[in-house]
């Protein structure tokens, strides 16, 4: 067996496996040696030859054991499995040799015994099977578990007991003779008696791929164009693909209808993740919380329960004034302005619609208008050295450009839209008029600004420290200047 010996762990096990074997094999050679000069005229002791037998029958099966524990097991199977040897494993072949000495040793000790021990022992296995019944299912459904390969440690597993309605979830860490261990999300040891295993339902989220499928439902008015009701829940769970604890990325998500009533449409959300990575409960927090920002930006309600009669409710117009002006008081960036500013802002801002693919920033361009997302989800793209990396998703309700818009910083990074979706695009022809009318307004949308960009420092470092009045204060005076030279306004 070749062994690479640039590699650590190999080395390790190597070390180990030479001294496991290194007792047995002097014992070996020092019997030998005695046996040697025993035959060599060495002076006879009684018994020396059944010791020297016993000896040699217990030294070769220890090394015989030692052997294929470090090696059959702990390299060729872990290698070729990619996973960890369960210790049960071990000690099955050890118990089997361990019996397997002592007939040996006993007929050579006493001649003829081994027949009368065979027939005694039956009768004494009988007698402890029916006393250790509970104890012995444990160990043959531990054995069984590991031939049947259902799971193997590593693995993210769930145990539903029949009867009960409870479960288990968590990885497999140690398969033992009675027992098998789980380590749970929350840090918890669970030990499962192995003869439950043989009757409860087990599901291996771990095989036949790390990836599996979950989903939420949601009921939506009737009233409502199935086609936008689709794109916008599809947009939800799109958008949360890459934050932490969100959808896995390597699988689409899909949006189904499963059922229609008086009182609604369901929707079914699909999406995929790694339960071992990625905790189910988080996952469903994440996409039910985009979903219900996505839904109330559009001015959609849920469904309500049956009822005998039932008057069609009118959604929310986010065409009209009055309703993009709702959606535009949901954006951090206009935080404090007052509705009537926000009623003229919408009156100026331009609806635009756009469809999976299409670029609506390009990274390096010098046009300064600013979009507001309405429908749909976009990725955020910074291109570096001639690659492409993603740096962020965003969803209904969050804008970008502010920073052209107002300051007249060049784009940085690239727009694309993942679904298609619609925005509202604010010039800076449509927000220069009301910041003349009110210079009271440059000041509250550079504080809002100077807030978000630390808060998305924040993100990016990793820091849960709250970040100094002084340095907002102080950023806020920046950007503040920045809005003047270009808007031609002072304090």
């Amino acid at each position: 067996m070749m062994l690479n010996m640039d590699s650590r762990e190999p080395l390790s096990k190597t070390t180990r496996i030479l001294k496991s074997i290194a007792i047995p094999i002097v014992g070996l050679g020092i019997v030998a040696f005695l046996d040697n000069r025993m035959k060599g005229g060495l002076p006879q002791i009684e018994h020396a030859e059944k010791l020297v037998s016993v000896s040699y029958i217990l030294l070769g099966l220890a090394l015989a054991y030692r052997l294929i524990c470090g090696i059959a097991l702990d390299i060729a199977l872990a290698r070729s499995t990619a996973r960890k040897v369960p210790q049960i494993l071990k000690h099955i072949i050890g118990v089997a040799m361990g019996l397997l000495a002592a007939l040996m040793v006993t007929d050579i000790l006493h001649p003829g015994a081994l027949t009368s021990l065979l027939t005694l022992s039956s009768v004494i296995a009988v007698v402890v099977g029916l006393a250790l019944r509970p104890i012995i299912l444990d160990v043959f459904s531990g054995v069984s578990a590991n031939l049947d390969a259902a799971f193997h440690i590593g693995d993210w597993i769930e145990i539903n007991g029949r009867g009960d309605g409870r479960s288990q979830t968590g990885w497999v860490e140690q398969i033992n003779w009675r027992t098998t261990q789980l380590r749970t999300r929350s840090g918890n040891l669970v030990v499962c008696p192995n003869s439950v295993l043989s009757t409860a339902v087990i599901t291996n989220y771990s095989r036949p791929s790390l990836l599996s499928r979950f989903g939420i439902k949601v009921k939506l008015p009737p009233e409502l164009d199935a086609e936008r009701a689709r794109r916008i829940l599809l947009a939800a769970v799109s958008s949360v693909t890459f934050r932490d604890g969100g959808t896995n990325k390597e699988q689409l998500p899909d949006v189904l209808v499963t059922s229609m009533e008086a009182s609604g449409v369901e929707y079914w959300i699909r999406f995929w993740l790694d339960p071992s990575l990625e905790s189910i409960d988080t996952a469903v927090d994440e996409v039910s919380r985009s979903v219900l920002q996505h839904l109330q930006l559009a001015g959609i309600p849920l469904s309500e329960k049956v009822v005998l009669h039932r008057d069609q409710r009118p959604l929310l117009d986010i065409r009209s004034p009055d309703g993009r002006a709702e959606a535009f008081s949901h954006a951090a960036l206009f935080d404090g302005v007052s509705r009537e500013t926000l009623v003229r802002l919408a009156e100026k801002a331009l609806p635009q619609r756009f469809e999976e693919g299409d670029i609506l920033i390009r990274q390096g361009g010098t046009d300064n208008d600013m979009f507001l997302l309405v429908e749909g989800a976009v990725l955020v793209a910074v291109e570096k050295d001639g690659s492409e990396f993603i740096v962020a998703r965003m969803r209904a309700g969050e804008y970008f450009g502010e920073m052209s818009l107002l300051t007249g910083e060049a784009r940085t990074a690239t727009i694309r839209a993942i679904t298609a979706g619609a925005a509202y695009r604010i010039s800076r022809e449509a927000i220069s008029p009301l910041i003349e009318a009110d210079p009271a307004l440059m000041d509250l949308l550079s504080h809002n600004l100077a807030a978000r960009n630390l808060s998305r420092e924040a993100r990016t470092t990793r820091s849960d420290q709250d970040t100094p009045a002084q340095k907002s204060e102080s950023l806020a005076t920046v950007l503040f200047d920045r809005m003047a030279a270009i808007f031609r306004s002072s304090r």
